[in-house]
């Protein structure tokens, strides 16, 4: 049993916390590719027609009420159309160990993202690290030189030295972090969703 992070208010909850690490494995969960092309062009015509006709539409709730849809649909014909890889949190929550994979993932679910024990033979490598639809945590060691650029769309993304990103990018290094030194690179995306960081 480990402390879980989640909890209103910053209070702790006891829970289990199951960790991952391996092989180096991709993004993988593939949906359907006629699903996918219906739901972009519904969302186009819905924001054209918001737009020139001034209709009262939410994009927004209709996008996530579609893809419930099909979520729906796909596991009463068959089951869902995709699958998830060791480095993917989906609906779920989990402590994701940076190990061999260069790309960590939470979509729909709370995971955190650990780098603060990565081996010192991988202290001078890039990771991309995405949050969409859900809320993640990255840990980081500051005495552990990093750079880590935070891009955020329509969410929240929390720094250590305070500063928070809604809109737009911003770049945070670890105070160990000197220029032209080895350093630990990390591209951090947050779409609709919340990202922290703690050390």
């Amino acid at each position: 049993m480990v402390k879980s992070f989640w909890q209103s208010g910053g209070v702790l909850e006891t829970g289990k916390i199951g960790k991952i690490g391996g092989k180096k494995m991709r993004f993988g969960f593939a949906f359907n590719g006629i699903f996918w092309g219906g739901f972009l062009i519904v969302l186009g015509l819905l924001a054209v027609f918001k737009a020139v006709f001034h209709l009262n539409i939410s994009v927004f709730r209709i996008a996530v009420a579609l893809f419930l849809i099909y979520i729906g649909l796909s596991m009463l014909f068959g089951g869902p159309h995709f699958h998830v890889e060791n480095n993917t949190v989906l609906f779920g929550d989990r402590e994701l160990i940076v190990a061999e994979q260069d790309e960590y993932n939470v979509v729909f679910s709370r995971g955190l993202v650990d780098f603060s024990d990565l081996p010192t033979e991988h202290r001078n490598r890039s990771f991309e690290v995405n949050v969409v639809f859900g809320k993640g945590m990255i840990k980081i060691n500051p005495a552990v030189p990093m750079i880590i650029k935070v891009s955020s769309v329509f969410a929240g993304a929390q720094l250590p030295d305070g500063n928070r990103v809604t809109m737009g990018d911003y770049t945070y290094r670890t105070p160990s972090y000197a220029d032209n030194n080895e350093a630990i690179r990390v591209e951090a995306n947050v779409v609709f969703g919340n990202l922290i960081f703690t050390e």
